[in-house]
């Protein structure tokens, strides 16, 4: 499970965090890599291999945070794929257009939509601009084909971007061993539920600690935001 790959960018020590994971030291291997995220490194390999020893330590709500970060990176990479699957609960949509449409955008990364966001406007402002100036001078251009084609990429774009954009700054883990969901922001509210370790959702909105969430299967309560972890904290 670990990736090889990052390696290059580990400082040369005599005990390495790859060395460390070999040996089954995996909280050295843990601090080792947390080092290179105290730094500002972030790399789908780093977050995976951050929830490698997360998981062999048996940390299963923190794994699959870190596995989830590195897919939003690089949500095509297999190993990230495999591992999140070992969790997921996530069922494809019966619609078949839906099914298909939703494995393309997850093929795409967030910021990769957001360089095919900026090309597609960009060239669907030329083309525009090109049929603005053959209303007034006659200028041979395929503009209409081209219009439509270039408004579908941008559409396709668009829509994409803000999945991801809406899966970065909503998603959430639970990383503590269980929690208990509430019908309102508090203790004193009905128990709704038992939230167990690595589940995942969406969050809603936060009152005075406590998170309002959605699950992936429509269900939803309140919970302590001390037992989980935003996938993006810094997009809340």
């Amino acid at each position: 499970m670990l990736c090889i790959s990052f390696l290059m960018l580990l400082s040369q020590t005599p005990l390495s965090a790859e060395e460390c994971y070999k040996k089954g030291e995996y909280s050295k291997a843990l601090e080792e890599y947390t080092e290179y995220l105290d730094r500002g490194v972030q790399s789908p390999e780093l977050y995976l291999n951050i929830g490698n020893c997360h998981y062999r330590m048996g940390n299963f709500g923190e794994s699959l945070l870190y596995y989830r970060r590195a897919w939003f990176l690089s949500p095509g990479n297999e190993n990230i794929n495999n591992n999140i699957a070992l969790f997921s609960k996530e069922k494809s949509n019966p619609n078949p257009f839906i099914s298909f449409f939703s494995r393309m955008v997850d093929r795409i990364s967030l910021r990769a939509f957001s360089c095919l966001l900026v090309i597609s406007f960009t060239l669907l402002v030329v083309i525009v601009s090109i049929r603005l100036i053959q209303t007034v001078k006659l200028i041979n251009f395929p503009t209409n084909p081209l219009l439509f084609l270039f408004g579908l990429f941008f559409l396709f774009s668009l829509i994409g971007f803000s999945i991801w954009y809406a899966r970065a700054k909503s998603g959430w883990v639970v990383t503590t061993e269980t929690t208990i969901a509430y019908s309102g922001p508090n203790e004193d509210f009905k128990e709704l539920m038992r939230v167990d370790e690595a589940e995942e959702g969406s969050f809603v909105r936060e009152d005075d600690g406590w998170w309002l969430i959605h699950f992936h299967s429509g269900a939803g309560g309140w919970i302590d935001s001390t037992n989980a972890e935003l996938i993006f904290p810094s997009l809340k």
